[in-house]
């Protein structure tokens, strides 16, 4: 996510976290953002089913995008969020 004119892995947490919500956020870990499109590790399958079914709603919260760059989908994945 980091170098010239991308987002810094910092931008992309603080912005995940208010979309995603406290809870949301404790369980997962944005992990890349290419072509429009953010994909986020997430800890469980609990987890990854009511994010799934949250996706509209936490596109939304993004509003326009981070840094001017839009995001248009979201792909959660389980995987490592440490």
């Amino acid at each position: 996510m980091g170098g010239k004119g991308r987002l810094t892995e910092e931008e992309m947490a603080r912005a995940w976290s208010r979309a995603a919500g406290k809870r949301g956020a404790r369980h997962t870990r944005p992990v890349s953002f290419k072509r429009s499109v953010l994909t986020v590790n997430v800890d469980g399958s609990s987890w990854l089913y009511e994010l799934t079914t949250k996706k509209r709603e936490i596109l939304k919260k993004f509003g326009p995008g981070i840094a001017g760059k839009a995001i248009k989908n979201i792909r959660f994945r389980i995987g490592e969020i440490k």
